[in-house]
């Protein structure tokens, strides 16, 4: 974790400035660094963005960033989550923020087009399960990095939200994208993440209130829950988890492309939502 970030060069090459800048902006504390024994300093991402936006000074344009369309970022990402490195698409999602682009659109049209583009190479028999696997775990650190950097510490989050994935599941990356947007609107987001079962989340419900519980449903080959022998199953989950709704008057939000075969009747507790924008819409008054 202490190797992330830029250097001096890196940093100054981000804003448009010289270096002499960067060294003036790190030793007036305008902008936090670590330093290496030699002297070297570190700027991680978290601290370049707090910066950016206490500071008001926006990175410097790029001509090459600027005459690429998102697909072809989010092309040249899958590339990266393919060989294994995620620095790359960290650094994207960074510059994306940096430049002003809203969180909903860098789930929407940036994480969620990568992902549909691996999926795609898998259904293409470009690559194997296992590629497919390992790619996906590239772009959950990328990720997780890039949330450590945008969120934000307030220790007076009063309000909880239970993000989960219901038991045969594993699509942790679209419940950890739900918690960043979650956190993004100061909400306190306890994430199970995968293989949430119904006896823990009675038991999670008798210990805290929660305001809300967020579900996912994909139809990736990470999402088993929605397959025909699972089926079954995860109609009787989601309506006992509608029946503890009630019960425990918490909001439930079911989200995802997949509600082809879930129970219509089950459905109708639930506000469902395709795109993580809509993630944002709990603060809606109903």
């Amino acid at each position: 974790m202490e190797n992330r970030g830029l250097n001096t060069k890196q940093l100054g090459n981000l804003f448009g400035v010289d270096e002499s800048t960067v060294r003036r902006w790190a030793l007036s504390g305008k902008i936090k660094c670590s330093t290496s024994a030699g002297g070297h300093r570190k700027f991680s991402y978290k601290n370049i963005i707090k910066f950016s936006h206490e500071q008001g000074i926006k990175i410097k344009k790029n001509e090459n960033d600027t005459n690429l369309d998102s697909k072809k970022l989010c092309s040249n990402a899958v590339e990266s989550a393919l060989t294994g490195d995620f620095k790359p698409i960290e650094e994207l999602l960074v510059k994306l923020y940096l430049n002003g682009v809203p969180l909903p659109i860098i789930m929407d049209d940036y994480v969620e087009i990568i992902l549909v583009m691996i999926q795609k190479e898998l259904d293409d028999q470009k690559i194997t399960i296992a590629e497919e696997h390992m790619a996906r775990k590239i772009v959950s650190q990328a990720l997780n990095n890039f949330k450590q950097s945008v969120s934000k510490d307030n220790p007076n989050r009063e309000n909880n939200i239970l993000c989960l994935n219901l038991e045969n599941d594993i699509p942790d990356l679209p419940i950890d994208m739900i918690e960043i947007l979650l956190e993004s609107i100061d909400y306190n987001v306890h994430n199970c993440g995968s293989n949430t079962s119904i006896k823990d989340i009675k038991k999670l419900l008798s210990v805290k209130n929660y305001e809300a519980i967020f579900i996912y449903l994909c139809d990736r080959q990470c999402c088993t829950s929605t397959l025909v022998e699972h089926i079954d199953k995860t109609n009787k989950d989601l309506k006992e988890i509608a029946k503890l709704g009630e019960e425990h008057n918490i909001r439930l939000f079911l989200g995802g492309p997949y509600f082809k075969n879930i129970d219509k009747s089950t459905l109708t507790k639930y506000n469902t939502f395709v795109k993580y924008s809509e993630v944002l819409n709990i603060n809606k008054k109903n």
